[in-house]
């Protein structure tokens, strides 16, 4: 609960309290019951403790009939329950830099590690698709129009392997300029159009470059179009962008561009020859876990139990097994979140569809021992009427 004054006035109504139910932060994560009361304020207080051993046991019901929902008082109005989430799944687009300066040794062991990334169990399920830059050998570079539809369309793997598989081995790195921010501003495009058929969805790009933008804007344009994906006005899809330089990059640059587009602070150095091989692969890994950690899919109750009120939504994390849960506070957006202190928010604060981490919050629970646990709580599912 909020603090002791809500507590007190749910106390009054008669609201029981529901146990949380602990779940591996690394598997399934489960929305716990709690109600708070309908004053707009939604954060929680960080000396809001809970002991499990004090609380009734939970039920696993994953919101079916046989759920015993909480009366919250409101005449009725107000009932809360137990219900499996799921985290939002991750889509990748690698864009890669086909010029010249990528042929030979960078090419072979940029397409190996594509090829071999794509092909990994661990990927199973996961949507990935693939873009080259320039696209065409002469002609308009500069339009990104031209880069809106994927070499390679974003799919679910294993099923999108051989077209992957196929496509590299079919392209060559002959092409003449480097238009990265035309290329970046197509791709990030192409990601949204994507999200917004398949959502619930994460976006990334993965650009993977020998060189510098030396066509269709400079360092700083590319940069602020990875800016405008990792930060899109509300109800518009966020796409990360995660930078990777090979031998002959400038990271200074690439660092600028991996900051921007609000993936990783710094781009990915994964160098020339064989070595390059595996470390883009391990880039590329490093995404795919990185990019999907911090961020949930906020249920939707069925419509015959009415509609859940986004401001009752509770965030615990318990660090390790015999630690207190701490209570993660909502905050308005990303640019309120705390240096050290974090927080959460929603993807769109009038239609909210996601659950997301501050950064500290995020850092905190990637830190966390394998026995951390993640919940949230649905507050508050007003009846109908």
């Amino acid at each position: 609960m909020t603090n002791a004054s809500n507590r007190s006035s749910l106390a009054k109504r008669g609201l029981g309290r529901a146990a949380l139910a602990l779940v591996s932060l690394f598997g399934a994560t489960v929305l716990s019951t709690a109600c708070s009361s309908s004053n707009g304020r939604s954060g929680f207080e960080e000396g809001d403790k809970k002991d499990a051993s004090d609380l009734p046991s939970a039920s696993f019901t994953d919101g079916d009939a046989s759920a015993e929902p909480l009366d919250a008082g409101d005449n009725g109005k107000c009932l809360s329950e137990n219900v499996a989430a799921e985290r939002v799944p991750l889509a990748m687009l690698v864009l890669i830099d086909r010029s010249g300066s990528m042929s030979g040794d960078k090419w072979l062991a940029a397409t190996k590690a594509i090829r071999a990334f794509a092909d990994r169990s661990e990927v199973v399920g996961m949507n990935m698709g693939l873009q080259f830059f320039p696209p065409l050998l002469t002609g308009d570079q500069c339009s990104a129009s031209l880069y809106k539809t994927p070499a390679v369309s974003i799919a679910p793997l294993p099923d999108n392997v051989i077209p992957i598989q196929q496509k590299v081995d079919a392209t060559n790195a002959d092409g003449g300029a480097t238009p990265m921010r035309s290329g970046l501003e197509g791709s990030i495009a192409a990601m949204r159009t994507f999200i917004q058929a398949n959502s619930p969805h994460s976006g990334a790009i993965i650009l993977v470059t020998d060189g510098d933008p030396n066509s269709c804007g400079g360092v700083s344009e590319v940069a602020n179009v990875a800016a405008a994906g990792a930060n899109p006005p509300a109800g518009v899809p966020r796409v990360a962008t995660f930078a990777v330089g090979m031998q002959g990059a400038t990271f200074s640059n690439l660092d600028q561009i991996a900051a921007a587009g609000g993936g990783a602070p710094k781009a990915f150095n994964v160098g020339v020859g064989a070595a390059a091989q595996q470390a883009l692969l391990e880039a590329l890994d490093t995404v795919r876990t990185s990019a999907i950690g911090c961020e949930y899919v906020l249920p939707t109750p069925e419509p015959s139990k009415g509609i859940l009120d986004p401001t009752s939504v509770e965030v615990h994390f318990t660090p390790g097994k015999n630690d207190p849960t701490q209570n993660i506070k909502q905050v308005t957006s990303k640019d309120d979140c705390g240096a050290t202190t974090g927080g959460y928010y929603y993807d769109d604060a009038k239609n909210p569809t996601r659950v997301i981490l501050c950064p500290a919050s995020c850092d905190a629970i990637g830190k966390a021992t394998i026995d951390a646990k993640v919940e949230l709580g649905l507050g508050c599912i007003l009846k109908p009427n």
